[in-house]
């Protein structure tokens, strides 16, 4: 029953579905049409848009649609010939209008459309074909942009909505109907992992499972709503064992307790500590077989000095108690003129407040990060074994790795958030929350949080804010363990228009391990950030959004620059236990390459609604070297120029510790020339200066949780790790329809540019280093590398890059995409599409509801694990085939065939690689798919 509990509900929907098939969609769309520009007339333009997006669904080249979307979203008009552009198009508007008479006649047959259309759903018919091939961005974004206001159906005042989704799969060990598990895409530990759910170099999230979604809101323009949302799906099956101790072969006790989810038949990874000798353990995904797991024997982390033998666990079989948790979020709003107040019983990480403080001291974290705010305290641990202590600590493991196979972080937030702005020129935003863990009873409170946002208007170009963070860990026994609090002041002064400076000064205090008297410790510290930017437009950018970013060129604009200075320090003993920097500091991966592909503009997860957009990931793109115990300086200038034809971004910034130690110095300049209509070259030059070497430590792998760089055996004193790049591409397009691209890159960038991989997977970590501090004896984590032999050391030699591809679109219904990757450098792995491959993909669109795509990969990769064997033939190839079929019969569902793993699809967009390079598998996976969704 429990796999194939969304069944019964989906036959309604397929019925439904097959009703719609023989509506009229020309009648439709007309009737639409007049309904749009009926609300653009009254200046309804949110209404309009939805009238008009549900056009572009039932005929993409409808001439009047398409023009209303774009007067509606233009910000300007500009020269003449556009007035008479304009003028033109409304002409035939107008004409149109007139001809149009038949509502009331057309109501009946568009009740269905208007009550089912989703909210933030992309315009499928028409945006399918640019999805279906990461070579090609959707040209119209519209539907995308739009967040449509749909007419949902209606129980008294409660507005509901929802989705539907069964699936079923075989691949050739046997039949699938539920297995999906998100961290299966992950390329970290796994790829050298033979312990559970594993399928080593080609692991994969199979992405089978059944689902129903029910949202319901009430929409009081003012006073009390409500919203919830009720989901069925394989994340809603929780188990967990009941608490059990281990004790070890050498006396060692371990506390634990096993946590399960519906969505496999395997209990979670995980890192036990032990508490008499300070040893971890990692726990692997047990079996379940009829409730209960298996008997497991698990190695320590510690090895003994002498012998090198690790300490051993036998893990007894132990049974799962499950349950049934479909509530996903319950809140409650009460709004008015000037207050907002919402109260979250349960919610998603998507409540925890962002701060626009420019030190940013609540929720910095990188896009695909989960939120610091659903991470949780673990508390310091006395070893009497060994007479030492192992400090408490942030612990992020199950709040990153507890997600759905859509990427929805599943640790919720409870709280209330209150915002007001009811005396003048003063706003007020404070959100208090606590993270549970879907195992923890709700009334279990490990930490609990509270960031607060005062802003002041003073005066017309000048803002004084102040921002206070506090957060507060718990004991086992739900004691005060840790006690962390920020507090700053800063200020936004626009000196002249179009040019701004942002300044600000924090302080913090954290105290922490309090249960323990001996232990217990307190620190300090502050942290300061100047900042100037700018544009020369000429206008103002005062309490312009998102800040530097925010300021982008306008229609008419020939010429266009902003530009960024920055300083900003943060002593070794500043703490924000809301924010994270480690991730935000270093340059993405991509950013160190050329593309000639256009990055997706919505970043999908599953088959249900866009989670990113590039919006949201384009300013990571290069890192700011800002984090704990640094000095950064920074600068940056980009330029538009040559009515856009042109544009150039210079980026420097250098990175001291607070004790004056050098970190790093980095310059970049990216310029893109489109020469003519048919030609575009794109030029990029990096160079990032390092100190020399230091024995025994690695010059870019970083301890995740302390962002210190980690041990690296193979690391010998005095040897220069900087890294320079430089990069041409060319692009020229024959035809409309072919164009041809190619890259070189000469590099010694081994690292960074592939964000590690694989060279980070050849690392570990025991509790055996000891360290003392004010008199006392302390134990940490070690982590470090091995093997790193079996990649160039420092320093680092050149090597060179060709990329090529050729764009092919005989017809407005099919797209055809040849690339071909040839890199000296053989351990390059399929993080992107800078793996050595020739590769081949086809998307065609027969109809307007069905279309099919297929990509053929042939690609060689230096093999990690019989490299670590000594094998001598390492470098080897592999051929990967994917194919998909999708038939959208109406708006509201679709039917959804696939032969193996692509990684990157229409169904499933989600990759280490914003340009849509990266690989999820290397090898065919030999899998069958069948989707059906539906939307109400």
């Amino acid at each position: 029953m429990k796999k194939n509990f969304a069944k019964i509900f989906i036959i309604a929907f397929i019925l439904q579905g097959i009703a719609n098939l023989g509506y009229s969609q020309s009648m439709a769309a007309e009737y639409l049409c007049q309904n749009g520009v009926k609300y653009y007339n009254q200046g309804d333009f949110t209404a309009s848009l939805r009238e008009f997006s549900k056009v572009l669904i039932l005929e993409p080249d409808n001439q009047t649609a398409n023009y209303y979307i774009a007067k509606i979203n233009a910000p300007a008009q500009g020269s003449a010939a556009q007035a008479k552009t304009n003028k033109l198009h409304s002409d035939k508007a107008l004409e149109f209008e007139d001809s149009v008479k038949r509502e009331k006649e057309m109501a009946r047959l568009l009740d269905s459309l208007d009550k089912t259309i989703p909210k933030e759903q992309p315009d499928q018919a028409k945006t399918q074909l640019a999805y279906a091939s990461p070579y090609y961005a959707a040209k119209d974004k519209t539907a995308l942009d739009t967040e449509t206001q749909k007419e949902e159906l209606k129980v008294g005042n409660i507005a509901v909505e929802g989705e539907a989704q069964i699936s079923l799969g075989a691949d050739t060990d046997d039949f699938i109907v539920n297995r999906a598990n998100a961290d299966l895409d992950e390329k970290n530990w796994r790829i050298l992992s033979t312990a559970g759910y594993n399928r080593k170099a080609n692991t994969f999230d199979t992405r089978v499972y059944d689902r129903l979604r029910v949202n319901l809101d009430t929409q009081n323009k003012e006073g009390l709503n409500f919203h919830g949302n009720i989901t069925a799906d394989p994340w809603s099956y929780i188990g967990k064992s009941d608490k059990f101790t281990v004790t070890s072969g050498w006396g060692d006790p371990a506390q634990m307790q096993l946590l399960y989810l519906g969505n496999t038949n395997y209990t979670l990874a995980q890192t036990i500590y032990t508490l008499q000798n300070g040893n971890s353990l990692s726990l692997p995904e047990l079996k379940v077989h009829s409730g209960s797991t298996s008997q497991a024997t698990v190695l320590g982390a510690f090895a003994d000095v002498g012998t090198g033998l690790h300490d051993t666990f036998i893990i007894p079989s132990k049974k799962i108690n499950a349950y049934f948790q479909p509530l996903r979020e319950f809140w409650a709003d009460y709004k008015q003129e000037g207050i907002k107040l919402r109260v979250f019983p349960i919610a998603y990480q998507d409540q925890a407040y962002t701060s626009d403080d420019p030190l940013k001291l609540s929720n910095n974290h990188i896009w695909w990060q989960e939120s610091p705010w659903i991470d949780a305290w673990r508390q310091g641990e006395y070893n009497d074994g060994v007479s030492d202590f192992t400090k408490g600590g942030m612990d992020d493991s199950l709040a990153y790795l507890v997600r759905d196979s859509d990427g929805t972080r599943l640790t919720n937030l409870r709280g209330a958030s209150l915002s007001l702005s009811t005396i003048d020129n003063l706003s007020i935003d404070s959100t208090i929350a606590a993270p549970k863990t879907l195992w923890e009873d709700y009334s279990y409170i490990n930490n609990i949080i509270n960031a607060t946002r005062l802003k002041y208007h003073m005066a017309d170009n000048f803002n004084i804010g102040s921002t206070l963070t506090y957060r507060m860990g718990f004991d086992s026994g739900q004691r005060e363990d840790m006690v962390n609090y920020v507090y700053s002041v800063d200020t936004e002064y626009e000196i002249t228009d179009g040019v701004k400076t942002y300044m600000q000064a924090a302080a913090s205090k954290t105290r922490q391990d309090l249960s323990n008297e001996t232990y217990k410790s307190s620190y300090r510290g502050n942290a300061y950030h100047l900042s100037l930017i700018g544009n020369f437009s000429g206008r103002s950018i005062m309490n312009q959004e998102y800040g530097y970013y925010g300021m982008k060129p306008q229609e008419g604009d020939e010429a266009f620059c902003r530009y960024r200075l920055f300083f900003t320090h943060m002593d070794e003993g500043f703490d924000t236990k809301l924010s994270n920097y480690h991730q935000t500091r270093n340059d993405a991966f991509w950013s160190r390459h050329l593309h000639f592909q256009k990055p997706f503009d919505y970043y999908y997860t599953g088959l249900y609604k866009p989670t990113n957009t590039w919006e949201d990931i384009e300013p990571y793109k290069i890192g700011d070297g800002v984090d704990i115990g640094r000095d950064a300086v920074g600068a940056r200038v980009e330029n538009t120029f040559f009515d856009n034809s042109a544009n150039n971004l210079l980026d420097v910034r250098n990175v001291h510790k607070t004790n004056g130690k050098q970190v790093e110095t980095v310059a970049r300049d990216e310029f893109t020339y489109k020469i003519n209509q048919r030609l575009t070259t794109k030029l990029l030059g990096i160079y990032q200066y390092l100190p020399k070497t230091k024995n025994g430590i690695d010059p870019f792998i970083t301890d995740p949780n302390t962002g210190e760089y980690i041990s690296n055996s193979s690391i010998t004193d005095g040897k220069d790790p900087s890294l320079k790049t430089g990069s041409l591409g060319l692009e020229y397009e024959f035809f409309d329809g072919v164009s041809l691209s190619g890259i070189w890159e000469h590099t010694n960038d081994y690292t960074l540019a592939y964000d590690n991989f694989p060279r980070s997977l050849l690392s570990n970590a025991n509790l055996g280093t000891t360290y003392y501090e004010y008199g006392n004896k302390y134990r940490e984590e070690l982590n470090s590398l091995y093997s790193q032999g079996l990649f160039p050391l420092p320093p680092y030699p050149f090597y060179d890059i060709w990329k090529t591809g050729l764009k092919l679109k005989p017809s407005d219904q099919m797209q055809i995409y040849l690339d071909y990757t040839r890199n000296e450098f053989k351990s390059a792995g399929g993080i992107d599409n800078n793996i050595n491959h020739i590769g081949m993909e086809l998307a065609y669109l027969p109809t307007k509801k069905l279309n099919f795509f297929l990509r053929y990969t042939y690609s060689r990769w230096n093999d990690v694990n019989r490299m670590l064997d000594g094998e001598n033939k390492v470098y080897l190839g592999h051929h990967n085939f994917f194919a998909e079929a999708r038939y959208a019969a109406s708006i509201d569902d679709e039917l959804i065939m696939q032969y193996g793993d692509g990684g990157i699809t229409p169904s499933a967009i989600k990759s280490y690689d914003p340009f849509s390079g990266g690989y999820s598998v290397l090898d065919t996976r030999h899998i069958v798919r069948l989707y059906y969704r539906r939307k109400f």
